[in-house]
């Protein structure tokens, strides 16, 4: 039965301080863990998300229409029974989650949550939904990743929780996507909650910013000061390459006093946010700068919308890159970041840019996938927070490139 709203959670959380390492999957492009959930303990996998905050899990409730599934074969969905868990409450109050690419509606509940691979338990809020439109969510539910500022009322996100347990040895989370892109590939990428093991995964040290912050902390956004584009002198020369320099703008493998194709920054001014996102696929820029980007590759942006051009597998090479310049404080402090032509992974090289409003850029999985990340907090206390990402490039021996 459910316990009412005043019953405690029959759970004693681990004393000592700990690194949660989780098995990540990316099934049909969206990545995901395995949590436990409930009394007895039952897996769930949810969908990691640094673009929202609470977690979800899809419920028995769910019907065809409320909850459609396209999930398979990817996935078989393992939905949360709360009349099966002794520890589950029921607070009976309704919620509701809006995102960018559907939304969820159910009820607010507590209950004990684990880590499969450890003796690792917590109590922990979040939505049990009977209505999820994220058809081809290949899991369970959203693990949301970002600040409790923007969490529905009466949640707290899984690692602040944790944080505020006193639980983890450090204020972080970080990502390793893994080595495979197959679908029916050992999938062997990590989220490590309360830790980092940049030592294992990135070449070279990690290059931090700090986030940009209005009011508060709400999403892992950062300040951004520019995007540029580099194009190499002759495209068609294999030898005429773009080098990448985590942390510093890119350059290329040209002769020295050769001047690139094209080497054009659009400037942000004060405006401009980057937001880092596991749950956006691609990389889209701020529309207004879309048309002058994708001339200065060759293309037409407005044939490539109506489909009157095409861009080839050929075009996604290493003779360009794209770059984020990311600071608000002095220029000698910014970093950059860069993703190379031949970088982007998708299924039909399709265009390797989106467009969003405004001066915002939402970074997500092509971004992602080539680095290791560290999402810090600075502080398990919310009044402290000093939030900074860094990213690290991937070791050869973890760069699916390579493979």
């Amino acid at each position: 039965m459910v316990a009412s709203v005043k019953t405690l959670l029959a759970v004693a959380t681990t004393a000592s301080a700990a690194i949660l390492e989780l098995p990540l999957a990316i099934k049909n492009s969206y990545p995901s863990v395995q949590l436990e959930v409930g009394t007895p303990p039952k897996e769930h996998r949810l969908t990691v998300d640094t673009g929202s905050a609470s977690a979800f899990i899809i419920n028995t409730d769910c019907t065809e229409v409320s909850c459609p599934d396209g999930s398979k074969p990817y996935y078989i969905r393992q939905p949360y029974n709360a009349s099966a868990s002794s520890s589950a409450v029921d607070m009976h109050i309704p919620a509701a989650i809006p995102y960018l690419g559907g939304k969820v509606a159910g009820g607010t509940f507590g209950d004990v949550f684990g880590d499969p691979a450890s003796d690792v338990k917590w109590n922990q809020t979040f939505l049990s939904v009977n209505q999820s439109s994220f058809r081809f969510n290949t899991a369970d539910g959203f693990l949301g990743l970002g600040f409790a500022t923007i969490a529905e009322k009466n949640t707290t996100p899984v690692v602040e929780t944790l944080m505020q347990n006193g639980l983890l040895d450090a204020p972080r989370f970080s990502f390793f996507f893994g080595t495979n892109q197959g679908e029916n590939a050992t999938q062997d990428g990590v989220l490590t909650i309360g830790g980092s093991d940049e030592e294992k995964y990135a070449d070279g040290p990690i290059i931090y910013t700090p986030l940009r912050k209005d009011k508060e902390y709400q999403l892992w956004r950062a300040p951004l000061r520019s995007v540029n584009v580099l194009v190499a002198r002759n495209p068609s020369d294999p030898n005429s390459t773009v080098e990448i320099h985590n942390g510093r703008l890119p350059t290329t493998s040209s002769p020295k006093g050769t001047f690139p194709s094209a080497n054009v920054t659009w400037p942000m001014f004060t405006s401009g946010s980057a937001i880092f996102d596991t749950g956006a696929g691609g990389l889209s820029l701020p529309k207004g700068i879309l048309p002058g980007i994708y001339y200065n590759l060759g293309w037409n942006y407005t044939k490539l919308i109506s489909h009157e051009e095409r861009i080839e597998c050929r075009h996604l090479n290493a003779s360009w890159a794209i770059t984020l310049t990311l600071g608000q404080g002095a220029v000698e402090d910014d970093v950059s970041f860069s993703v190379r032509g031949d970088e982007f992974v998708s299924s039909g090289c399709m265009p390797p840019f989106d467009s969003v409003d405004g001066s915002l850029a939402l970074v997500g999985m092509s971004f992602l996938r080539r680095h290791y990340s560290i999402f810090d907090f600075g502080s398990n206390k919310v009044e402290t927070y000093a939030p900074r990402i860094g990213f690290g490039r991937l070791k050869k021996a973890y760069d699916y490139m390579y493979q």
